[in-house]
């Protein structure tokens, strides 16, 4: 069964007017890469990205809140989550509309322990509830629009989660790669992305380099200045020679490279620097081949990233 819910409405609006609708597509990423090697803030293109998803839900919502409330009145809750169970199968952007109508995302639902055949009786309960709350209230007249409200935050958290965990990973090891690519290095000869945990190393690692005594490794995490002990672990990780990638630190920046210095690894910051060109040197006196020495220019920098295959640029899942 087929219900107008307006989902291939919605999700044709986020693909005509959202910038990098899909930020793990190669094109996207190949992107995101040289925004990184500028020494740019990523998080300015998905921050973008994010918000555009977000207020194009917001209004998805709205006109649907607009249509069923027209068709059902006071009770387009109700019709609505009918109209969503009765799908054969909904696609995920359905399915998330019915997490969202009662205030819930997927993984709030699941800590509840409501499986979706038991919304009607939470959203009747969350009704009931709010009813009773609005009578002793002087915001009566504003319960819808604060139901409203309760639906766009939870697609708030929903989406900002989503987008998080889906992107952060996913450009790091495609950073790392190009980066080596860009250098000379080739990859599954001098260099290997996402090592496997070992008898040597506890955890996987982002990365390792061959070089003239054997191969170094390369951890890379886009942690912003909130989180330095995230850093201070790759450090203990790495190992001597090895190298740790982040965008920024904040406060204990000192530590973090004390730290690194005594214990020899080479640390590379993203934002407002070179990052490509400081591997390059860090590199350089200990692979056997001659690495490509990076271009300062950006349009130059630009041609480099362009230049490399798009097989390079595609994940996975």
């Amino acid at each position: 069964m087929t219900a107008n819910i307006g989902a291939e409405t919605y999700r044709r609006w986020l693909e005509q007017n959202v910038v990098l609708t899909d930020l793990i597509s190669p094109a996207s990423l190949r992107e995101l890469v040289l925004h990184l090697l500028l020494g740019r803030n990523y998080r300015v293109i998905t921050e973008q990205n994010t918000k555009g998803r977000l207020l194009i839900t917001y209004a998805w919502l709205i006109e649907l809140y607009d249509r069923f409330r027209r068709e059902y009145g006071r009770n387009w809750r109700e019709g609505l989550l009918s109209r969503l169970v009765e799908l054969d199968r909904p696609s995920s952007e359905e399915k998330n509309l019915m997490y969202w109508l009662v205030g819930l995302t997927k993984k709030t639902a699941q800590n509840l322990d409501i499986p979706l055949e038991e919304l009607p009786d939470f959203l009747s309960e969350t009704i009931r509830y709010c009813n009773e709350l609005f009578t002793a209230d002087d915001y009566a007249h504003s319960q819808e629009q604060a139901w409203l409200l309760l639906m766009a935050g939870a697609a708030t958290l929903n989406i900002r989660g989503s987008q998080k965990s889906k992107v952060g990973k996913a450009i790091e090891r495609v950073f790392l790669s190009a980066a080596l690519s860009l250098l000379g290095l080739r990859s599954e000869r001098d260099f290997w992305i996402g090592v496997p945990s070992d008898i040597e190393v506890a955890r996987e690692t982002d990365g390792e380099v061959e070089t003239k005594r054997g191969r170094i490794r390369i951890d890379i995490g886009l942690i912003a200045q909130g989180n330095p002990e995230v850093i201070t672990d790759k450090v203990n990780r790495v190992g001597r020679q090895g190298v740790v990638i982040f965008d920024k630190i904040g406060t204990c920046a000192r530590v973090v490279y004390q730290s690194a210095e005594q214990t020899g690894v080479k640390l590379i910051q993203i934002r407002h620097n070179q990052p490509l060109l400081e591997l390059y040197r860090h590199l350089s006196p200990l692979v056997r081949m001659q690495l490509r020495q990076p271009p300062s220019d950006e349009r130059e920098l630009k041609r480099w990233v362009d230049s490399l295959p798009d097989t390079l640029f595609e994940v996975t899942s």
